[in-house]
């Protein structure tokens, strides 16, 4: 997946006295860290770094990672990898280690879970699905959803949009443009990519406070914008499962928020104005 390049800002006091004022006077700095980042094609040497972005997404829940991240490696012209820039041809720093630019600080893709049906992490993100749709829906929303997801002539796609929690939503309009190319052109040879449906399995926390609205709080606040074109979703509790992804350890009990799962299902359709409304709201 071909995308331009995206910058992340790292906001970070530097705090320092005058000498010649009270120790109690400070005079704070802000430094601003700027960082590119490039979005590259998948390598076999980035399996542990998305297996480690998928972990933030499954947390404690029974599917297997690892088949799931050599299916998105497989799959390299649908895949994107974010990492950091290299900076072309100025010198290292000297305190750069080559791992770290190396490092994969996001990855984004699409998974046939139609196609795929017969794959273990497949059947099992299947089960994950249902399992917690029955719990979460109403009858009628339930069956809805097993029935797309039972229809193997109207293919479902689950996006898997995982980053670290200080990249910014704007890396999100590239991306999702790049993926609506890259469909086209699978589709236009063939491969097993027009989809009918979208599935997307977004990282909340829903807060007491506030009305419905206003109290939740999107990890990756481009999946606001894709909760309004949803056709069905339903939310379930992840408080009681450590989550790296997101900064806080929420449990339940806690006052803050109840960490969880939102679960989007929307027709593929929508993917474009999407995309329009992503480039006009987030874009920089």
């Amino acid at each position: 997946m071909a995308g331009p390049r995206k910058q992340r800002r790292l906001e970070q006091n530097d705090s320092s006295s005058d000498s010649d004022e009270s120790v109690n006077q400070e005079d704070e700095e802000m430094e601003t860290i700027q960082v590119d980042f490039d979005v590259k094609m998948p390598e076999p040497s980035d399996f542990h770094g998305i297996k480690n972005l998928l972990h933030q997404l499954f947390l404690k829940a029974h599917i297997n990672t690892s088949e799931l991240t050599d299916l998105l490696i497989s799959q390299r012209k649908i895949t994107g990898v974010v990492k950091q820039a290299d900076g072309g041809d100025e010198e290292m720093d000297a305190d750069d280690d080559p791992e770290d630019l190396d490092a994969s600080f996001g990855v984004f893709s699409v998974v046939n879970i139609t196609e795929h049906s017969t794959k273990e992490c497949v059947n099992e993100i299947h089960t994950y699905l249902l399992s917690h749709g029955k719990k979460g829906c109403d009858d009628e929303k339930f069956q809805m959803l097993r029935r797309i997801l039972e229809d193997k002539k109207k293919h479902v796609g689950l996006i898997i949009s995982e980053r670290m929690v200080n990249i910014p939503a704007q890396i999100a309009v590239p991306m999702y443009s790049s993926l609506s190319y890259d469909l086209s052109k699978a589709t236009a040879k063939g491969e097993a990519f027009d989809f009918e449906y979208f599935i997307l399995i977004s990282k909340i926390v829903v807060f007491k406070d506030g009305s419905k609205d206003e109290n939740v709080l999107y990890t990756n606040a481009e999946e606001e914008l894709i909760a309004e074109v949803a056709t069905l979703s339903y939310d379930f509790s992840v408080s009681s499962e450590l989550d790296s992804g997101l900064a806080g350890n929420w449990t339940d009990d806690d006052i803050e928020g109840k960490r969880k799962r939102r679960v989007l299902l929307f027709p593929a359709s929508q993917l474009e104005h999407i995309n329009s409304k992503m480039s006009s709201e987030l874009a920089t």
